[in-house]
């Protein structure tokens, strides 16, 4: 096997591995709410939700929130199958994930949800 595609093979190794923390993680979700994981998301993401939350929130904080998802919302657009993209284009969309992944994080644990 040459080194490309040992290479390759760990690579797919390693996103199955992803895949299937990601699917536990959903399923640990399923289990503590009852509720299917895209049932659950779409009452997160009602308008009246997020009424809730401007009521909740900081001024701040909710206006980061927002500028997250609609950043998200750009990329998912964008995004419908990564694999075909162009490698700079994968780079590119893998760190604006990270980042706004990472600025979620800071967002949760301002709230001391995390």
């Amino acid at each position: 096997m040459s080194s490309y595609e040992n290479k390759t093979w760990k690579i797919v190794v390693e996103i199955l591995k992803v895949y299937a923390q990601m699917l536990n993680n959903i399923a640990d979700l399923e289990e503590a709410t009852g509720k299917r994981f895209d049932e659950y998301l779409k009452e997160l993401l009602t308008p009246a939700r997020f009424v809730e939350l401007y009521e909740k929130m900081p001024p701040d904080i909710y206006g980061e929130l927002m500028a997250l998802l609609f950043r998200l919302a750009t990329l998912s657009s964008i995004v419908q199958n990564p694999i075909i993209l162009p490698t700079g284009e994968k780079r590119r969309i893998a760190s604006e994930i990270l980042k706004i992944s990472e600025s979620l994080e800071k967002i949760i644990l301002k709230l001391g949800a995390g």
